[in-house]
């Protein structure tokens, strides 16, 4: 069908809002009708002339919002069955179905804040959120180490109170900086000294400053499908988006371009969203292309603390020797996202530029926080809060492993090894990822396809034949309980 829209590329709002939000005001006031088909993201990107991943991200938040679904190869269509929520009384009445769609005002809401799953771990947090929930990366409250937490805390503020009224280091506080480097050393195989170290607002604030440190100009190589978050960040400073697909292997190596150089965005240890474990012999391919077409990594590696099969392979930035990689670590998953502590160790001739890059974003984060959690590790009690976490999640991962063998046969799952969630590759004749997700929902159990639960496809047509279930913050009876309600519902 001909779709028209006006852009105004001179508007503060980015083409991409403009697209979803014309295309959703045109399904508000009923000019495009439900069932009705959607050009195709190559199709309007031509006519519009503007880039393709622009179109394909505008689609994917109207296919999270439920404006749009998508059809396989057939197509992508406004959605046959509307929910009540999303009709807009105030903009059906307004327009008479003539009228032509204004751009949307300068108030209207970033596309960075606007779609669902941010981040794994992130978005659907108490919001209608369902009894058995599989959300990605969410810690159990219960495992916090409250008392130890308490008892530092209580000791820094009797010893040390006069820190709170003082400006830090925008690096990072350096205690905590020296531990960090030591923690590094003895699990991930990298020597790296604390001038290296930036403590930031979790790992997505991490990547926001490895992002102002490179030049945006050079095309970014991205896993394919991958983190929702690194590639709505990467378009958001007009990058130029280059995916790589993955297998059973992680991200493939040979389809590396050999004539160009650029930035790689990868998750080595746990790949998102498949859960994938980069081989070695593809850690080593993919230094050995960064050195051929002088290129830089980022290495996410939000969840390498939990490996459950054979010993975690060393690090890229490990392997690396702190020349070409920029290593990204949280704290989120093995402790708690509400403490927002994460660190960046940026390779060496960076590191003055990155303290003064991070200065200009904020002047570092709370004192507090970072004091304790660097008594927290000196004093050993981080690595044996890990080996409890790390044999209580094998539990839960075993039981739903279990459970979903029990139920539905032999399972297609990738992940399972280490991280804190497992990508279930459906059966041809099972239903889409998307509906299971929805009627799941209405059962109570929140099971999540790809595009809802923090994950990006850029394939024209997203898979839709995969589920992603995080199991660490379920104990094991409710993942009992969760699995024999999905199974009633298929």
């Amino acid at each position: 069908m001909d779709l028209w829209l006006l852009l105004d590329k001179s508007s503060g709002l980015t083409l991409q809002t403009q697209v979803f939000e014309q295309i959703r005001r045109l399904i508000l006031c009923g000019r495009l009708k439900p069932g009705m088909p959607l050009p195709s993201t190559r199709e309007l990107s031509d006519r519009l002339k503007i880039a393709r991943n622009t179109v394909t991200l505008a689609y994917d938040r109207l296919n999270d919002e439920g404006f749009i679904e998508v059809h396989g190869r057939s197509g992508t269509y406004v959605s046959s069955d509307l929910p009540d929520d999303l009709l807009d009384p105030e903009v059906r009445s307004s327009s008479n179905g003539t009228d032509d769609i204004a751009l949307p005002q300068k108030e209207m809401r970033s596309p960075l804040l606007c779609y669902s799953g941010f981040a794994p771990g992130v978005g659907q947090i108490d919001q209608g959120r369902p009894e058995f929930d599989f959300w990605v990366g969410r810690s159990d409250p219960s495992t916090f180490p409250l008392r130890s937490w308490r008892q530092i805390m209580l000791r820094k503020l009797s010893t040390s109170s006069s820190s709170l009224t003082e400006y830090g280091d925008p690096a990072g506080l350096s205690e905590l900086r020296v531990a960090i480097a030591g923690l590094l050393g003895r699990s991930r195989g990298m020597s790296v000294a604390p001038a290296q170290v930036v403590i930031t607002n979790g790992s997505q604030d991490g990547l926001n400053l490895i992002c102002r440190l490179l030049n945006a100009e050079h095309p970014v190589f991205i896993e394919n499908p991958c983190y929702q978050g690194a590639a709505y960040l990467f378009q958001s400073i007009g990058a130029e988006l280059c995916p790589i697909p993955v297998d059973k292997n992680g991200i493939v190596a040979e389809k590396l371009p050999k004539d160009r150089s650029g930035v790689l965005f990868v998750t080595p240890s746990h790949q998102y969203p498949t859960g994938a474990t980069l081989s070695l012999d593809r850690r080593i391919s993919l230094l050995r292309w960064a050195e051929e077409t002088n290129s830089v990594i980022i290495e996410d590696d939000y969840d390498s603390d939990f490996r459950y099969e054979g010993r975690p392979l060393t690090a890229l930035a490990g392997l690396d020797g702190g020349k070409r990689v920029f290593y990204l670590g949280s704290f989120s998953k093995s402790l708690g996202a509400g403490l927002r502590l994460g660190f960046t160790v940026v390779p060496e001739d960076h590191a003055d530029l990155a303290r003064i890059v991070k200065s200009q974003m904020s002047q570092g984060q709370p004192w507090l926080d970072q004091a304790v959690l660097a008594d927290f590790i000196e004093d050993g009690l981080y690595d044996r809060h890990l080996r409890r976490l790390r044999k209580t999640y094998m539990a839960r991962r075993d039981c739903l492993t279990e459970c979903l063998d029990y139920h539905f046969g032999a399972v297609d799952l990738t992940g399972s090894d280490s991280g804190l969630h497992v990508a279930w590759r459906l059966p041809s004749d099972a239903p889409p990822a998307s509906e299971i997700e929805r009627r799941a929902r209405q059962k109570g159990v929140g099971v999540y396809a790809l595009h809802s639960g923090g994950a990006h496809d850029f394939y024209e047509s997203p898979r839709n034949d995969t589920l992603v279930l995080g199991y660490s913050s379920l104990p094991q009876h409710d993942i009992e309980c969760a699995i024999e309600r999905l199974r009633k519902v298929l």
